[in-house]
């Protein structure tokens, strides 16, 4: 009995240990990159189509988030009330703000998919196809026929 219990104890270590290995090895580590440094990259790489940079107002208007709270931000939006283009990159000041803002960004696509359907079938495939990405400190979301374009971008530049 003693015997099976140490075996039942020594894989549950073993178990433990490989968890602990794994999260460890898969933490993003945070970027020293400026976010104006990956405007910049993005702005004569990547291919926005009609995407026009905003302001913070914005963010706080279409995401919730008070850019304020972040070490940068930067959002771009298309033209045109049919136009579901945009692009979001926000620098976290904490790794505990990737929660707030995955979930805002979750909420804003579900709204707009939401949005179009039944209606919108061009609009609706760009949000179906649309780029979220946390890497590190970096938060990344874009809705674009160049989405994919645009994270390469993203994850080259940081």
């Amino acid at each position: 009995m003693k015997e099976k219990m140490f075996f039942i104890k020594t894989i549950l270590i073993c178990c433990f240990i490989v968890f602990m290995a794994y999260m460890l090895m898969n933490v993003q580590p945070d970027s020293p990159t400026d976010i104006s440094e990956v405007e910049n990259r993005i702005d004569s790489e990547g291919d926005l189509g009609t995407m026009k940079k905003r302001d913070s107002m914005m963010i706080k208007k279409v995401f919730g988030l008070n850019s304020a709270e972040f070490e940068g931000a930067v959002y771009y939006k298309g033209e045109g009330a049919m136009d579901v283009t945009e692009l979001l990159i926000i620098k976290l000041k904490s790794n505990d703000q990737s929660e707030t803002v995955e979930a805002a960004i979750q909420e804003r696509l579900d709204s707009q998919i939401q949005n179009f359907t039944n209606y919108g079938t061009n609009q609706l495939q760009l949000l179906e196809s649309s780029e979220i990405q946390v890497v590190g400190n970096y938060c990344f979301y874009a809705v674009s026929e160049n989405a994919v374009q645009l994270k390469e971008i993203f994850e080259n530049s940081i």
